[in-house]
């Protein structure tokens, strides 16, 4: 738990010292690596290739958004680390759970990232007869540097994302008793899922003008808006699967348990005048019961995450229609 990696304690030293939230520096940093790479595109004539129409557009959106991830990913794993951390101490007070459990396996993570580097290069490089070659303009140093890093970056984010989700949802099975009728002790399990919503919405929202051909306007936002869907539901309900099924599983107890009840006192014949009472207060609990969550979300979870899709996919419908606009006007 106490595992903190370089980017994170570079993060951390420009807040405590500078008054830099590590947002606005994610911000900064994007901005100035897109910016640069941008630059150098112009700088070495890929724009106007493209603006000429001799080149396709993915000449200069590939290294834009490649540098763009390079900056959002280490302020990604910052935040992902910083929440984890959070959730999981609150929960180890709230519930008295084990507290040595492995929330950052940093060799696994570390090989996870030196496997991604490899694997992004093989794919991206420009070699001969690689079809995936998005960085042909750029000088083979910056392709090799860029490529390293993003797929350093990018595997560890991604690994750590789904391990930390798994990890905060197996802490579930520790605990002892979950009062039905006030879950605000298992918030945290909901925080966790939305705030990894976010997480994985932004990255695609980045990420999608890499892959996606905004020339075909219909197909790419259809493709766009299930990928955001499917990546925000699964970063959504992974912490809070592990209390989502305790939660299930002590509301089925209790309703058992208070239809047994009601079932001995439905017969009228044998049913005394508290029974009649008790019956009443058994079927007005059954109904309390019944309209109880098996998630730990509210309407404004809900809420939260249709936002991040929303804004995910005008992000990227948003980038499509600047493009098309300035190929009009060229």
């Amino acid at each position: 738990m106490t595992y903190r990696p370089l980017t994170h304690r570079a993060l951390q030293w420009l807040a405590d010292n500078l008054s830099l939230p590590p947002v606005a520096a994610g911000v900064v940093c994007t901005t100035i690596l897109g910016g640069l790479a941008l630059w150098f595109s112009w700088l070495i004539g890929i724009v106007d290739e493209v603006a000429a129409g001799r080149q396709a557009d993915i000449a200069v959106r590939a290294p834009v958004t490649l540098y763009m991830m390079l900056g959002y990913l280490p302020v990604a794993m910052y935040y992902l680390m910083r929440w984890t951390t959070g959730h999981f101490d609150e929960l180890v007070r709230q519930f008295a759970l084990d507290h040595e459990a492995v929330l950052f396996p940093r060799s696994l993570a570390n090989w996870v990232g030196a496997v991604g580097s490899f694997a992004t290069c093989l794919l991206f490089l420009d070699i001969p007869n690689n079809p995936l070659s998005l960085l042909t303009p750029w000088i083979w140093p910056a392709e090799f540097v860029g490529l390293v890093f993003l797929g350093w970056f990018n595997f560890r984010f991604m690994f750590l994302l789904v391990w930390t989700a798994l990890a905060i949802s197996r802490t579930a099975r520790q605990i002892r008793h979950i009062d039905l009728f006030d879950t605000s002790a298992v918030k945290p399990y909901a925080q966790q899922g939305v705030r990894n919503s976010l997480l994985a919405v932004i990255s695609l929202s980045i990420s999608s003008n890499l892959w996606l051909d905004p020339n075909s306007p219909a197909i790419a936002t259809g493709t766009t808006l299930v990928f955001l869907i499917v990546a925000t539901v699964l970063a959504l309900l992974l912490p809070a699967w592990g209390i989502h099924l305790r939660i299930k599983v002590s509301k089925q107890s209790e309703l058992k348990q208070i239809r047994k009840a009601i079932a001995l006192r439905r017969d009228p014949d044998t049913r005394s005048v508290d029974d009649a009472q008790q019956l009443r207060a058994d079927l007005a609990l059954e109904r309390r019961l019944l309209e109880i969550s098996e998630w730990p979300f509210d309407a404004g979870t809900y809420g939260r995450v249709v936002l991040y899709i929303m804004l995910g996919l005008g992000s990227w419908v948003g980038a499509a229609l600047v493009e098309r606009l300035l190929e009009s006007l060229g």
